[in-house]
């Protein structure tokens, strides 16, 4: 099974950008439709920060190791640390709060975005081969990025899913639960089924495993906005 997935691995990350590009763009109708939905609006720049990545680790099947290479998959988790905070506010959208408490969560996040973008330009990568040529995230990265890059991975999924609980009971909506549990077994899926045989840590598939929840929190994020629509009518 493992070795299945390494060899479709390259063919799949094409078929992963080119979801994440069908969502922006879908999202970008949405919010033309109802410039007054912000969630439409973050999802969609939330998803440019997808394909980005997907495109990226797909350009690895082609591109040699390299200053190119390297740089781009710099962005990769510069993007990645700059707008997964985009959860909180889109969270705070979906809850309808008010204005002033909507300002407290816009200040919030900007403070976790600069914090995040300071982490993703201090992470340190190294070389690695599995499928693609790829620049990952190395055992050389300060504590400090590590510790923003596992709290920015753990803790808006589960913001996610608390909400989501609510909406479902409240609205009868439970896409935002569903983006949000979609995301977080992933994520462990990676964990446990990524993990090489032989234990070493640079032969982990979780960062490929982890982008099929990413593409269904995107997915289900179109859900939420679709039924809200249907609510209101």
């Amino acid at each position: 099974m493992r070795q299945l997935i390494i060899s479709t691995m390259a063919p799949v990350l094409w078929i992963l950008t080119v979801f994440d590009g069908v969502f922006i763009f879908a999202m970008y109708k949405k919010h033309r439709e109802n410039p007054l939905d912000k969630i439409s609006l973050l999802t969609m720049i939330l998803c440019m920060g997808l394909f980005y990545d997907s495109l990226i680790l797909s350009l690895g099947a082609f591109l040699n190791f390299g200053p190119l290479l390297k740089i781009l998959s710099q962005f990769r988790f510069i993007f990645h640390c700059l707008l997964i905070p985009l959860l909180f506010p889109i969270c705070g959208y979906s809850l309808k709060l008010s204005k002033q408490k909507m300002k407290i969560v816009n200040v919030l996040t900007a403070a976790i975005m600069i914090i995040g973008l300071v982490a993703g330009i201090s992470v340190i990568t190294e070389e690695r081969l599995i499928g693609v040529r790829r620049y990952a995230q190395s055992d050389l990265t300060p504590a400090f990025a590590n510790t923003v890059i596992s709290f920015l991975d753990v803790v808006p999924v589960f913001f996610m899913i608390g909400i989501g609980i609510f909406l479902q009971i409240r609205k009868k909506n439970p896409n935002m639960f569903l983006s949000g549990f979609f995301m977080l077994l992933f994520t462990l899926l990676g964990i446990f089924l990524g993990k090489d045989p032989g234990g070493d840590r640079s032969k982990s598939l979780m960062f490929y495993i982890s982008m099929f929840g990413e593409a269904l929190m995107v997915y289900f994020l179109f859900r939420f906005v679709k039924r809200e629509e249907e609510l209101k009518d």
